[in-house]
């Protein structure tokens, strides 16, 4: 196995070359670079930090076992890269909710990957594949945005079609190199490149799981902050209702920051908090 096959050979140098463009254009380079600068704001250095210690340490763990080999921190890489990161980011997001990981398992653990993961390995030539990169990318840019018009109906009919036919030709003309190329494969190293996704991704769970209930109670305690005032002794003693009652449940910290949180009012007394709690425990309860 390479380094790179050829398909990512051609997205790295696409990428180049894009990267290329968009600084030297002064209409793209200012909101490319303020985009990079949010991107490694104070809050998500420390995210990416997490992430790439959590990754670093199951990575350790892989390292000391037999079949190791260095040839897969580039799957680990590009794992992290295009989906880890992603996996992480969306659980801290506000869309995400008791069902988020459940939803991620599902997308991800299916026939398709194998599929997808056939196509990976047999790849075309670096010439054909340059081409292939950027016509794809912009016939499904295209497909997005004809889909968001009613007017445009028909052609994001056409470019469906045009899609489908297009992943038809690939996977045929990657099926004719994979019987010409089948016996050259190291069948270990293609078995665990292929696990490698579905096993981390398994293992980043608890971490995902973290992150999401982390944000949920940062969300909620910020705008609990808004009606506690300035007291920190009633702020920490609320949070920490809260946390007692809530404990490790996304969806219990949902249904008190959905249905109880607009409840609350300055200068609450202590006992009606008390009381909206104990409400809230009741109906926990008989869910």
């Amino acid at each position: 196995m390479t380094i790179l096959s050829t398909r990512e050979w051609a997205t790295v140098i696409w990428g180049f070359v894009l990267f290329l463009y968009a600084i030297t254009r002064r209409q793209i380079r200012e909101p490319f670079l303020e985009a990079v600068k949010i991107f490694f704001g104070r809050k998500l250095r420390i995210l990416w930090g997490i992430i790439s210690l959590y990754v670093l340490g199951i990575t350790l763990i892989f390292y000391h076992l037999p079949f190791w080999d260095n040839i897969y921190i580039k799957d680990i890489i590009v794992w992290i890269v295009f989906s880890g990161l992603i996996y992480c980011m969306n659980a801290v997001s506000k869309e995400a909710d008791e069902k988020y990981i459940g939803k991620v398992l599902k997308d991800n653990i299916k026939f398709t990957i194998i599929l997808e993961f056939v196509m990976s390995i047999f790849t075309f030539n670096i010439w054909v594949e340059l081409a292939i990169i950027p016509i794809i990318t912009v016939i499904v840019f295209m497909n997005i945005f004809a889909k968001q018009k009613e007017e445009y109906k028909e052609v994001h009919k056409l470019l469906d079609t045009v899609l489908a036919i297009t992943g038809f030709w690939v996977l045929y003309e990657t099926i004719k190199i994979g019987i010409q190329e089948y016996k050259e494969l190291n069948v270990l190293n293609i078995f665990i490149s292929f696990m490698i996704p579905i096993a981390y991704l398994i293992m980043i769970i608890p971490l995902e799981y973290v992150l999401e209930l982390y944000s949920k109670y940062e969300l909620l305690f910020v705008r609990m902050s808004y009606k506690e005032g300035k007291d920190k002794k009633i702020q920490n003693r609320h949070h920490w209702l809260v946390i007692r009652t809530c404990k490790f449940s996304v969806r219990k910290v949902l249904i008190f920051q959905n249905k109880y949180w607009c409840k609350m009012y300055r200068s609450m007394p202590e006992t009606d908090f008390e009381r909206m709690i104990e409400q809230f425990r009741n109906e926990c309860g008989e869910r």
